[in-house]
Order: C-alpha cells, then sequence, then structure tokens
C-alpha cells in the first residue's frame, strides 16, 4: 500500500508553540486551527492509501524516504517554508505535490519546487495525481474542472489535544461576492458550493461538541439552502459561531432562524465605516450607513457581533484608521481584528499594485496581514504598521472593553477573548520594554 504524508507547514498566525504568551492564555495548546482543508484533502484520498497528516505548526516536519509521495499545502505566508520541505524531500528522491491558495494562484512557481501542482480543490485533483503517480506518468498542474462533493474532513489523523479550536466544521466553499482583495473570489470565481445537510449533521453529531466553528466564508452564499440547513441544524441543540456578511442581518427572518438554529456569534468583514474603502474593495453591496443598524439588530437578537477591517485603501490615512476603530467602540463590537490590507497573488488588487509598481516585496513569508507589502498611497509604511497596532492597543483598552461589554450580548467567551488579548499585549511589550502603542506614534509623520 503506497504512503502518502500530507504536510502542512508552519504558519506564524495558527502556530502557538514558539509564542509564549499565546500559550499561556490557550492552556498549553500548539495551534489554534486543526488544518481543516488539509484533513479534508486526506478525505479525498482513496482507501487503497496509506495517509498521515504532519502539521508543522504543532512539531517538526520529518524529512526522509519513509514516504512514497509527499502532499504539501501553502498559504501565501506559508509558500516559502512550503518550497524548503519540498526540495529536501525532492532532493532525496521523494516527489512532492503541491495545492493549496498559493500554488493555485502561481502554480508555474510552485512547480518549480514540485512534480505536479493542483490548482483548484482536491477532491477534483488528487484522485487523478494519485493515479498518474501509481501508473508512473505523474507531472505538471492539475486543475480542478467540473462539480464534486466537498469530502468529509479525516480527523482521525489529527491529536485533537494540540488544537484550542478542534471542532471546525466546513460546509460550503466559495462566496457570490467579488470583492478585489480577496483571496476566495481569486480561487473560486464566484462559485458557491455547498455540502450534503445531512452529511453535515452527521459530522457535527460524530464530534459530540457543544459549540462548533463554521470554517466557511460566508455562511449565507446560498439563502435558500442556508434557510434548509439552519432548520436542521437547530435539531442538534448545538452552538456555533460563523462568518457572514453584514446583509444578513437585513432579513429579519433568517435572523431568527440563525438564532433558533443555535448561532453565538458572527465575524463580519465590514472592511471600513468608509464607503469610498467598499468602492475601492468593490463591495458596493454594503453600505457603511447601515452598519450601525444591521449591528444593532444582530445584537437584540444576542448574536455576538465580531467585525473585521483592513486598513490601507488608497484613501486611508492616520486618522481613517482610528475612525474605523472609534466606530468599532461606538458599535459596541464584542471583538474586532485589523488587518493589514494585503494584496495576494491571483488577486486584481496584486495585479494592479504590480502593474503600478507599487509591490515592495515578494517575500510570501510577509504577505500575512500584519506586514505592509505595498507603497500605500496616503500614508508611509511606517504610519500604517503603526496605525494597526494602535488600533489593537485603543479596542483592547479597558475603557473599550467596559463600555463595548457591558450591554448584551455580553457573552463570557467575549470577555475571555478581550481580557486575554489585552493581557497577550501588554505582556509582549513589556517583555520587548516598550510601551503599548497609540496613535500619536503614527501621527508622528505625515499623515
Amino acid at each position: 500500500m503506497p504512503r502518502l504524508r500530507l504536510i502542512n507547514p508552519r504558519n506564524p498566525l495558527n502556530g502557538l508553540v514558539q509564542n509564549d504568551v499565546a500559550r499561556r492564555v490557550t492552556l498549553g495548546r500548539k495551534a489554534i486551527f486543526m488544518p481543516l482543508g488539509l484533513a479534508v484533502a486526506a478525505g479525498a484520498v482513496p482507501r487503497s492509501w496509506n495517509v498521515e497528516i504532519v502539521d508543522e505548526c504543532t512539531g517538526p516536519v520529518p524529512v526522509g524516504r519513509d514516504a512514497d509521495l509527499v502532499g504539501l499545502t501553502a498559504m501565501t505566508c506559508q509558500a516559502p517554508r512550503a518550497y524548503e520541505i519540498a526540495d529536501a524531500y525532492r532532493a532525496l528522491g521523494v516527489p512532492v505535490i503541491m495545492g493549496g491558495i498559493h500554488p493555485s494562484a502561481l502554480p508555474e512557481e510552485a512547480l518549480g519546487h514540485a512534480t505536479a501542482v493542483a490548482v483548484g480543490e482536491a477532491e477534483g485533483t488528487l484522485p487523478r495525481m494519485l493515479a498518474d503517480f501509481e501508473a508512473g506518468r505523474l507531472g505538471g498542474i492539475y486543475r480542478a474542472e467540473g462539480e464534486f462533493p466537498i469530502a468529509t474532513p479525516r480527523r482521525d489523523l489529527l491529536a485533537r489535544r494540540d488544537y484550542l479550536v478542534w471542532n471546525a466544521v466546513q460546509i460550503s466553499r466559495g462566496c457570490p461576492h467579488r470583492c478585489r482583495f480577496c483571496i476566495t473570489h481569486a480561487m473560486y470565481r464566484g462559485r458557491y458550493v455547498v455540502r450534503d445537510i445531512e452529511e453535515i449533521c452527521e459530522e457535527i453529531r460524530s464530534l459530540g461538541a457543544k459549540w462548533i466553528v463554521f470554517a466557511d466564508d460566508n455562511i449565507v452564499g446560498n439563502l435558500a439552502w442556508a434557510r434548509r440547513f439552519f432548520r436542521e441544524l437547530a435539531k442538534l441543540k448545538v452552538g456555533w459561531c460563523g462568518q457572514a456578511t453584514i446583509t444578513v442581518a437585513r432579513d429579519e427572518s433568517l435572523l431568527a432562524l440563525m438564532k433558533k438554529s443555535g448561532c453565538l456569534g458572527l465575524i463580519l468583514g465590514l472592511e471600513s465605516p468608509n464607503a469610498e474603502s467598499l468602492r475601492l474593495g468593490n463591495k458596493t453591496y454594503c453600505d457603511p450607513a447601515d452598519y450601525i443598524p444591521l449591528i444593532r439588530r444582530l445584537q437584540a437578537a444576542r448574536i455576538g457581533t465580531w467585525g473585521s477591517f483592513l486598513f490601507g485603501f488608497d484613501c486611508d490615512t492616520v486618522a481613517s484608521c482610528r475612525e474605523s476603530v472609534r466606530f468599532a467602540r461606538a458599535a459596541r463590537l464584542a471583538f474586532a481584528c485589523y488587518p493589514i490590507l494585503t494584496p495576494y497573488p491571483g488577486t486584481p488588487l496584486f495585479e494592479e499594485y504590480e502593474s503600478a509598481g507599487r509591490i515592495l516585496t515578494r517575500d510570501w513569508s510577509k504577505y500575512n496581514g500584519a506586514t505592509v507589502v505595498f507603497q500605500p498611497a496616503r500614508m508611509s509604511v511606517e504610519q500604517l504598521q503603526k496605525s494597526q497596532m494602535a488600533a489593537f492597543g485603543e479596542f483592547f483598552s479597558w475603557p473599550s472593553i467596559r463600555e463595548r461589554l457591558k450591554t448584551p450580548p455580553a457573552q463570557k467567551a467575549g470577555w475571555i477573548m478581550n481580557l486575554a488579548a489585552h493581557w497577550g499585549f501588554r505582556y509582549y511589550y513589556r517583555r520587548q520594554k516598550k510601551r503599548m502603542p497609540d496613535f500619536r506614534d503614527a501621527w508622528a509623520r505625515r499623515a
């Protein structure tokens, strides 16, 4: 029986092993999320193969001739490390296949480090690659074509105790929207694929968990299907969190159904309270003027609201970044994050910035949402970087936490995560012998 080793390269955004602060607040877990995508890929492997998963976020990667074939996945920030591992295996004569977001965006680049590259979903590529390996003709680029069901993940190949979030479930792929900065659109081109509802429910039952996380970019990309799914989900009596667009709150009947099905909280890609930012990102299906009323509607339904804001649109300044934080506080969001706008390869944003000569580096490890990799239009690189850290410092300050969480729905998880972020940031800066950054640091130069 041939042996396939699937490897998830280390990811600084997910691993906890090297981060003393993170280990303290996650009770010794080694990584935040299980590599669900790789577990799903393993689910697409024929049973005639012996398959294993190695997650470098939780431990070292063995490099040897004990595997017949090695498969590597990579988001953009993982690509350099994935290439290192691939080159090490190929130097030993072990063939390597690669897939995932970055190889799908730049397959020719990835092929310089692999025997074969998968573009698109594993279910539409991996079985063909394995068949070609057994036939002695593996090589080149394999593209997913046609329709195929999403595989059930092989959780049995991972150690549950290593992950803070083990109970992640995928119910769909893709998103019907076409945001210029989003790698999801770049990979799926507006397609939105859903799993069989009974299959999802069976997976949830098998977890035996009281709450789950839906690891989807948009759980309501197909409203008719979502309604059917929520009706069945309600029968399972579990709590859940997921990601959706703020527009979900326009439909009060859908909102009531989501709450009845166990919805505890939603991650909302708000991006900015500035309409010009949304226009630049081609997110015109959202109107920032509606944000507060829609957020209030979610809160009235006792659904936790977590907002994600992007810093670095061409209209952004230090002042507009601070305005995003003030908006998040005024909206009483339970949690928020402030990633730096990143032009990922394969997106229209990358093509625009590259043609304009604004890409500052092709060191893919820096494409992590925490590093400025392009020349901002109305800020310096340093100002944009400092604005991000100042935003975290202000949002997770004591005054902000108290004013945001003193009103319903003040869920225990919200308090725990805010306190963890508050003390985590302060512990980190104390270790660095630096004070917590604020917006005065960013304003020290031209805004």
